[in-house]
């Protein structure tokens, strides 16, 4: 090899040292980078089509608890009634109208009861007929985009 060749191998060497060296330094030097901030959350809204599944959701379930309140209630009301006809059949005592005036008490509050539940379940469908409202979204704010991943 000639002169020129060794003295440019050699150059090369050092320039690569020497870089090396500066950049390990100059990591060592640079104040560590601050933390960056949390990611805005994105506001999603729900399209009409969602909105209306929700609705319908919501209104089969107010739907689905009124029927099982009134099946249930038609069932009390039988039992309350086979508990009053074998009193029917046996002689009248003081123990069977005390018995009855505890039966009518106790009907009486489980009408009540439902009733109220009742009211509750139809102020419920009422509630999920009227639109959910749609959060507003700010001017400064991204688009939410939909992802195809389906999770995070």
């Amino acid at each position: 090899m000639t002169s020129r060749k060794v003295f440019a191998c050699s150059l090369t060497a050092s320039v690569l040292a020497l870089a090396a060296i500066g950049t390990a330094w100059a990591r060592q030097t640079q104040p560590p980078a601050p933390p960056t901030p949390p990611p805005r959350p994105v506001l999603i809204q729900p399209t009409a089509a969602q909105q209306r599944f929700r609705q319908a959701v919501q209104q089969s379930q107010v739907r689905d608890q009124l029927r099982k309140s009134e099946v249930e209630h038609q069932l009390r009301q039988e039992a309350i009634e086979r508990t009053r006809r074998p009193a029917l059949n046996r002689p009248a005592s003081s123990s069977s109208t005390a018995n009855d005036a505890q039966v009518d008490k106790a009907e009486q509050a489980l009408d009540q009861l439902y009733r109220a539940q009742q009211r509750d379940r139809v102020q419920r469908y009422s509630d999920a007929l009227l639109p959910q409202p749609v959060p507003q979204v700010s001017e400064g704010s991204v688009p939410a985009r939909s992802s195809s991943s389906g999770g995070r």
